[in-house]
């Protein structure tokens, strides 16, 4: 699979280092280089472009996943607690602190709210799916590598070279897409939050929670 482990190529220097999205160099390539060399060059740059960025999903989504089940869980705590506050105070008497059942309810109300404007639970699901798609992406690739390499110098022609180029542009093409996906996705759901904020509107409760 030629440098299937190689995790150190030139998309691997800090990509994502400050959890922003970074423009990545080529390798550096002379016209000394033969064909085969030049092939296995830009394999290790593309293959550690996609390692590092289903790293950074997976990274990144572990403080979603962690807020995602904090606000959820305080959420069902604060509708639980709420709902048999008044129940509570009524059976002992405290007829007047009933309505502090309200006030629970409220504050779970409210847990819902932050994770729907601020998308801990969506993002958390986003992020979870992507890394899934390209890491599936990422060793079908890596499986079908070896054929492109042994038919590369067994046709060690500009044809053979081409074909190569074309299988890695269309890897990084479709493993793009999907990352670019995820950020429309984002902006979509952003967008709409805005609205919400301006509108004063408060998000629903969630039927699903990720």
């Amino acid at each position: 699979m030629g440098s299937s482990n190689n995790t150190n190529g030139p998309a691997s220097s800090g990509r994502y280092s400050t959890g922003d999205l970074k423009a990545v160099r080529s390798p550096k390539i002379t016209d000394q280089d033969d064909t085969a060399k030049i092939i296995q060059e830009l394999y290790s740059w593309v293959e550690s472009f996609v390692v590092e960025s289903i790293n950074w999903y997976t990274r990144e989504k572990v403080s979603k996943s962690r807020w995602s089940r904090f606000l959820r869980m305080s959420a069902v705590l604060s509708f639980a607690l709420g709902a048999v506050t008044p129940v509570v105070a009524v059976g002992m008497g405290w007829s007047n602190q009933a309505i502090w059942g309200y006030g629970i309810i409220g504050i779970g109300a409210c847990c819902v709210a932050v994770d729907r404007v601020f998308g801990f639970s969506s993002s958390w699901m986003r992020y979870v799916s992507t890394a899934i798609s390209l890491n599936r992406q990422l060793v079908i690739f890596q499986a079908a590598w070896p054929r492109v390499e042994a038919k590369l110098a067994q046709q060690a022609t500009l044809e053979g070279f081409t074909e190569a180029v074309q299988e890695l542009v269309k890897f990084v093409d479709s493993t793009s897409l999907l990352m670019e996906n995820e950020t429309l996705a984002w902006v979509s759901e952003f967008q709409n939050h805005v609205v919400q904020l301006e509108t004063g509107s408060i998000p629903a409760l969630p039927q699903r929670s990720q």
